[in-house]
């Protein structure tokens, strides 16, 4: 199949918008395909109510490229979500005129979406409409093919072959046919958009619905996914198109301007018109809810261990892992000699800033993208001497995973979304599958949300969904990228609590994150800076270095291991290193031939000695050695890099002149108390 090249010198002409009252009972324009009749949109807040369509009046003919414009806070999506059927009208009508009675929908025309069930509503929005998002909403394990087929399998139409001869057929109309088996975190923003395009045509639907399609890429891009748009109009497809984007205006067919909750007149495409001087009020959602009022109740499963938990391994291990990439303006190392041990049953959050590295290591973990060079080892298997389809497998049935923006689709509901994973991993048996959703859905507090559209719940509720999505295969690790980036405190503080209670069941979680705050509620803490990774003693000992201080220190610092009762530090000499205690303990001694040896502290994993001398240029006032039970390991800085981390950091030096004015009066007083 090919798209029409689109006709030289065609012209968009803009048709008037239509406001007048309509009768529902009036279905004598044979092209009319949606008419919405005095539709308005109240939304309840803990404010208050909230009015965010006023008496909307629309007639949408079939093969009309349709444009709603208007800024943030105009009632855009809203809008579409009334035409899609995907949000509650709480007043008016929304009517659909099936062309030429297809769909064989047994109902005669026209259809009132208002008196549709949730399921007849969900069929219908399968049969009849494509819908195509900003964020993509591809679902990151899937590759590009399988993405393509989701619809038609939860329309029940699913045929192996067929269907993946239908998904080719419409990868090769977006001119994706050669990246039909790739994961969506290998192709561009602008391809998964196309992929995502293609995915709203699987079915054959008679309308598209876009929401700010080109909002993330750019204009070069963009203009692509619009040219896609007009062939698809050309060949008979009805498309609206939610865009803030004015300039756009000259290319829909019919456009459709709203402020305020209201359309407004459009009174010429060259001229500026009254809604980019209107005053708007903000966006506003559905207030965010703590689940139920109620503390969750945690789904236990078997009490037995699993395979996981008996084996004497940790979780994941990469072994001096690289990946570089290439492209036009040369090579980019983005991860560099990475080593990096995690363990079963542990809360661990990554952290690092904007391109320290952080979503990179994220691929690599999940299996997602391949190492330049090393080795990424995962319950004891190396996860790249796999096959793609070997680890796509092996990654549905061992690896959750929480994206930052949900990736729920918007057409299933709450209970389809998290039955998802158990469908494509082929776990567990048909009949239970639905049941083990729901026990998933209402250990995260959405039992009573379990059959509403993602639209219909709020920004942390639909996380609240992914989580129990990423935990239909019982996977025993679960990975989690930024999720409570668009989230309110208090849901961010109700989706880390989840998270807390899976661990202390076993699971092994790992969240990414920019917030360090974060990182006082998890159990091991990985800083990634520059593509490397901080030593965690230099980050405990010395937390107000920023992260490329932390970075030089780890470069530098050496390990050193003493064995029970060995001198690291004797009092009276010279000091040229600053010490830190990676595992293990040291003992603090006053040495003195007129009075017994005295034990002043001991010092363990994260703390530090050697601080007062150097900062006071001083010879040591005691001696340091390993403590008698075990070995001692220390992460050593010499004097004069120390100096020069501190020359950088004067937070971090004024806090350790503190510590060492403490600790050299503690050791005084001690002193004289044993003299």
């Amino acid at each position: 199949m090919a798209i029409d090249e689109k006709m030289e010198g065609e012209t968009a002409v803009l048709a008037p918008l239509k406001q007048e009252k309509i009768s529902q009972t009036d279905s004598t324009e044979p092209d009319l395909i949606i008419r919405l009749q005095n539709v308005g949109k109240v939304y309840k807040t803990g404010s208050g109510d909230f009015t965010a369509l006023k008496d909307i009046s629309l007639d949408i003919e079939a093969g009309e490229f349709l444009g709603i414009i208007g800024k943030s806070g105009a009632g855009k999506t809203t809008l579409l979500n009334m035409i899609a059927g995907v949000s509650e009208i709480t007043s008016g009508e929304v009517y659909f005129y099936p062309q030429d009675g297809e769909k064989g929908n047994g109902r005669v025309s026209p259809v009132l979406l208002n008196d549709l069930k949730e399921d007849e509503l969900a069929a219908w929005r399968g049969q009849n409409m494509g819908v195509v998002y900003q964020s993509f909403e591809l679902l990151p394990q899937l590759d590009l093919v399988t993405n393509i087929m989701l619809p038609q399998d939860f329309a029940g139409l699913y045929q192996a072959k067929i269907s993946r001869e239908r998904a080719m057929e419409l990868l090769d109309i977006v001119e994706l046919t050669e990246h039909a088996y790739k994961l969506p975190a290998h192709i561009s923003g602008g391809q998964k958009q196309r992929v995502a395009i293609a995915r709203a045509l699987v079915n054959d639907p008679a309308i598209i619905i876009a929401d700010e399609p080109t909002g993330s890429l750019d204009t070069v891009t963009a203009e692509t996914i619009f040219q896609i748009f007009e062939k698809l109009v050309a060949q008979g497809k009805t498309i609206i198109m939610v865009t803030h984007d004015s300039d756009l205006a000259p290319r829909f067919s019919q456009v459709v301007r709203i402020a305020d909750g209201e359309l407004v007149a459009d009174t010429a495409v060259t001229e500026t018109v009254a809604v980019e001087t209107a005053v708007e009020a903000p966006a506003v959602e559905p207030e965010d809810e703590e689940p139920n009022g109620q503390t969750a109740v945690f789904y236990r499963g078997s009490d037995e261990e699993t395979p996981h938990s008996r084996q004497n391994q940790p979780a994941i291990v990469l072994k001096d892992v690289y990946k570089t990439y290439v492209n036009a303006a040369g090579e980019f190392p983005a991860l560099k000699g990475i080593d990096l041990q995690l363990d079963y049953g542990q809360f661990i959050s990554i952290v690092g800033k904007s391109g320290s590295g952080k979503s990179t290591l994220l691929n690599m973990l999940t299996g997602i993208d391949h190492p330049t060079a090393g080795e990424v080892i995962i319950g004891g298997q190396n996860i790249y001497e796999m096959s793609e389809s070997q680890r796509a497998k092996w990654r549905g049935r061992n690896m959750g995973i929480v994206f930052q923006f949900f990736q729920l689709l918007p057409t299933l509901n709450l209970l389809e979304n998290t039955m998802l994973p158990m469908d494509y991993g082929n776990m567990y048996p048909v009949n239970e599958r639905p049941e083990r959703a729901m026990e998933l859905l209402k250990m995260v507090g959405l039992e009573d949300h379990m059959y509403d559209l993602p639209a219909a719940v709020s920004n942390g509720q639909q996380q609240s969904a992914a989580i129990a999505r990423s935990l239909a295969t019982d996977p025993p690790i679960i990975v989690a990228d930024e999720p409570t980036g668009n989230l309110d405190s208090r849901s961010a503080d109700n989706i880390i609590q989840v998270f807390q209670h899976l661990a202390d069941r076993g699971k092994t979680i790992l969240i990414v994150t920019h917030d360090p705050s974060l990182t006082s509620r998890t159990d091991q803490t990985v800083i990634i800076s520059d593509g490397e990774i901080i030593d965690e003693t230099i980050a405990n000992a010395l937390p107000l270095l920023d992260h490329p201080l932390m970075l030089q220190a780890t470069r530098h610092a050496e390990k050193k291991t003493y064995a029970p009762g060995k001198i690291i530090v004797q009092q009276g000499k010279p000091l040229v290193n600053f010490y830190m205690v990676a595992d293990g303990a040291v003992d603090i001694v006053i040495d003195s031939p007129q009075y017994p040896e005295t034990t002043l502290a001991t010092l363990g994993a994260g703390q530090f000695f050697g601080e007062v001398e150097l900062v006071g240029d001083k010879t040591a006032i005691a001696t340091v050695r390993a403590s008698e039970d075990k070995p001692v390991t220390v992460s050593v800085l010499p004097k004069q890099l120390f100096c020069d981390l501190l020359d950088q950091s004067p937070p971090m030096e004024e806090e350790l002149k503190r510590v060492a004015e403490t600790r050299h009066k503690e050791n005084i007083t001690k002193s004289k108390s044993v003299n």
